[in-house]
């Protein structure tokens, strides 16, 4: 991207920089995410799924059309108004039409598409999940960080306890996943009952409901203790008794129930926030699996349930849950302990024990779309085939009516293959009509900010701002009203030891400048550095003015280049892990936009060979500077080139071992272009030294790779460094777009 030159006084006049203090290189995943409509729009023009079709062996089934689907809502036939394919989440529809619920073209040039990546969320159902599961799945997840997530995905990992906390977050950052895992604890289990002799779940289950043949054992442990405790347990009353173990039952039938409730709200939440990123949303879900409580209230867990199908669909999120014990018998206990019952009643009651744990899961796949993956200790090989197979379905909508489109309970969905019973149709089962209640707590919302006394206009703006500016850095994802991205890095400076630089750039075309488009644009920018914990390290703010003959300039050239305006804030920093988000505001238009990065800076005190971050920028190979005019490298902020320049790179290494105890360094370097994890460029590897009278102690890295030859897409640029003198190596990727 190209960068404009802006006025704010004597500061901030040039994106160029120098060499220690670049103009920064890295724009988070998040940053293309952007809040959408939702997919399930209960209005009065459609409301709209996600189909996928599947055979016996679990293969897409393609080439269907709109008439071979039959739908029905709450039993009742319904047409389909409208039907497209998607594949690879780009629409290949049989007609073309406006989103449902309409809504005006964008008044705003909107930033050039990117290539999308995957969006994949792992929930763990940590209240369900016992110590040896958790292990497994450890494993798993980190399976997939190394092996499996590629560049442009976004991936996260959420808790039902929310134990992660801050790092709890949509990313494309690998260490902050990591670390996410790293911080993972085994809960302890509230449920379990302790009393004497163990009660299974399942059978306290069973006794609640009043199963009394299971409840006799009890009963008779009951009144043996007391026998022989007391001397006999004469005047004892055998109901009173029976009452007793029933509460008992109940109790851990109780806590049973919160618990899925609990786990059902955080996963609601969740798929909520998951619809502010664009496009399909695959969740696993992971658990040892828990019960439903076959009650509608509105705390119960199949309420609960409903309300995550609701959501699923509103934000075309699909879920396949996994049974993280993988292969298992069935079991007494939580702990495994087992009752001896001669006469085997409770055996007689544990009976698809095993079974009736996993209704809760297949019953959470079922509904929203997905698949329950069972019965398999390599649960952690799904994922791969699962993202593949959701990359294609088919969108169905239709328009409700009467009763239907007013009503708040939840309205079931069917959808079949007209003549095919032998295919698998997955679908969000079921949606809760609410869009007529959302506008009018809208209204009420607007009314009752209209009846607040009114403050002065400056006071007014100034309030407003304030609340855009923190709903935008709250947001979980990025917004893209005013196309925003954001760049951090960091590079070790003398005397002042690692600085993180921030730099956010705004499209200059799309700013507002006036009715003719000649007055001067504003915009505000704001910022905030968080450590892991989530706790404010620095932050920034600024009024930017950009000149109207900007938006001319800022026209995509035949590269596909952008212009921009570029704020940087630098701030010294001590190692660890950041997370950096801003937020940009067209004041004249009001338009936001926002973006986030994390960052990890390492501890160089540690004598470790270590990496700066990359940074990347690029020059046109035809028609720019002369064989004399040496051109200067701008490093690009959104990391977006096109495929006839050339993209230069330059990072610093530190701590590099000293050749023989002298000043020497041995040093060599290798550089790979990856695409999906595949070297698609190798160059030759060359020795790296200090320039003479240079600074040993930050070795600079630097080259340049032609475009022409990629294919557009995203890649990755990876810079390996070995120090052979230490026999130590150092490595960092940046990833990059291709135009």
């Amino acid at each position: 991207m190209k960068c404009l030159r802006v006025g704010r006084g004597s500061r901030g006049r040039s994106a160029l920089l120098p060499a220690l203090l670049v103009c920064l290189a890295a724009a988070a995943g998040v940053a293309r995410a952007q809040e959408r409509d939702e997919v399930v729009r209960v209005e009065s023009q459609l409301v709209q799924t996600d189909v996928t079709v599947v055979d016996k062996a679990g293969r897409f089934v393609g080439g269907l059309g709109r008439e071979q689907f039959e739908l029905r809502v709450d039993g009742r036939p319904v047409p389909v108004a409208f039907f497209e394919r998607v594949t690879g989440g780009l629409p290949k529809g049989e007609e073309s039409a406006a989103p449902p619920g309409g809504g005006a073209a964008p008044r705003r040039p909107a930033a050039a598409a990117r290539p999308q990546g995957r969006v994949v969320v792992f929930f763990l159902d940590d209240l369900h999940l016992s110590l040896d599961s958790l292990g497994r799945t450890r494993s798993a997840l980190a399976r997939f960080l190394e092996e499996e997530m590629a560049p442009g995905d976004v991936a996260a990992f959420f808790t039902a306890s929310g134990q992660l906390g801050f790092l709890q977050q949509f990313t494309d950052n690998k260490a902050v996943l990591r670390a996410a895992l790293a911080r993972l604890r085994p809960l302890p289990d509230t449920v379990r009952d302790t009393d004497r002799p163990p009660m299974s779940e399942h059978v306290a289950v069973r006794i609640a409901n009043g199963d009394r043949e299971a409840a006799s054992f009890y009963v008779e442990e009951i009144l043996k203790g007391f026998a022989t405790k007391a001397g006999g347990a004469r005047g004892m009353n055998q109901q009173g008794v029976f009452e007793m173990v029933r509460g008992r039952a109940t109790n851990i039938a109780k806590g049973m129930e919160s618990a899925a409730a609990a786990t059902l709200g955080s996963l609601e939440q969740l798929v909520r926030a998951a619809g502010r990123v664009e496009g399909r949303k695959l969740i696993f879900f992971i658990s040892d699996g828990f019960y439903l409580d076959g009650k509608n209230s509105a705390s119960g867990a199949n309420h609960r349930l409903q309300l995550v199908t609701d959501a699923a669909a509103r934000t075309s999120s699909v879920v396949y849950s996994i049974d993280a014990r993988g292969l298992f018998a069935p079991f007494n206990d939580a702990t495994g302990e087992k009752a001896h019952d001669p006469k085997g009643r409770l055996e007689r009651a544990a009976i698809g024990e095993a079974m009736l744990s996993q209704d809760g899961l297949s019953a959470l796949a079922g509904d929203t779309g997905g698949e329950f993956l069972k019965n398999t200790n390599y649960f952690d090989r799904w994922v791969s085939r699962v993202l593949e197979e959701t990359s294609n379905y088919y969108r169905v909508a239709w328009r409700p009516e009467g009763e239907e489109q007013r009503a708040g309970r939840f309205r079931r969905v069917e959808i079949s293959v007209a003549g095919r019973p032998d295919l698998t149709v997955r679908l969000h089962r079921g949606y809760v009509p609410g869009a007529a209640r959302a506008a009018e707590e809208a209204k009420e919302s607007k009314e009752s900010k209209g009846s607040e006394p009114k403050a002065g206009a400056a006071k007014a703006e100034q309030k407003g701002l304030e609340t855009d500016f923190r709903a935008a850095l709250s947001a979980p994802v990025g917004l893209r009203d005013l196309p925003t991205a954001l760049s951090a890095s960091f590079v070790d400076v003398p005397g002042s030891g690692a600085v993180l630089t921030s730099s956010v750039e705004v499209a200059a075309d799309a700013l507002d400048y006036g009715a003719e488009g000649r007055e001067a644009a504003a915009v505000d920018v704001v910022g905030v550095v968080l450590s892991e914990q989530g706790k404010q390290v620095t932050n920034f703010r600024t009024r930017l003015s950009v000149a109207a003959a900007a938006a001319a300039a800022a026209t995509p050239s035949r590269g596909g280049a952008r212009e921009g305006v570029i704020y940087n804030h630098r701030a010294p920093l001590a190692p660890g892990l950041y997370m950096v988000k801003a937020a940009a505001r067209d004041a004249r238009g009001g338009h936001l936009g926002s973006a986030s990065q994390w960052i990890e800076i390492p501890d160089l005190s540690k004598g470790r060979l270590a990496l700066s971050s990359i940074h990347l920028g690029g020059r046109e190979v035809a028609g720019g500077a002369t064989a004399k005019e040496a051109p200067q490298v701008q490093f690009s902020v959104d990391r977006r080139f096109a495929r006839s320049s050339r993209l230069s790179f330059l990072a610093f290494v530190y701590n590099a071992a000293r050749a023989g105890g002298a000043g020497g360094v041995d040093l060599s370097l290798a550089v790979r272009v990856l695409r999906d994890n595949r070297a698609v460029v190798t160059a030759p590897a060359r020795k790296l030294a200090p320039e003479p009278g240079g600074d040993a102690a930050r070795i600079p890295v630097n080259g340049a790779v032609s475009l022409g030859q990629l294919p557009a897409g995203r890649y990755e640029l990876e810079i390996s460094v070995a120090d052979n003198a230490a026999r130590s190596n150092v490595a960092g990727r940046v990833w990059f777009d291709v135009e």
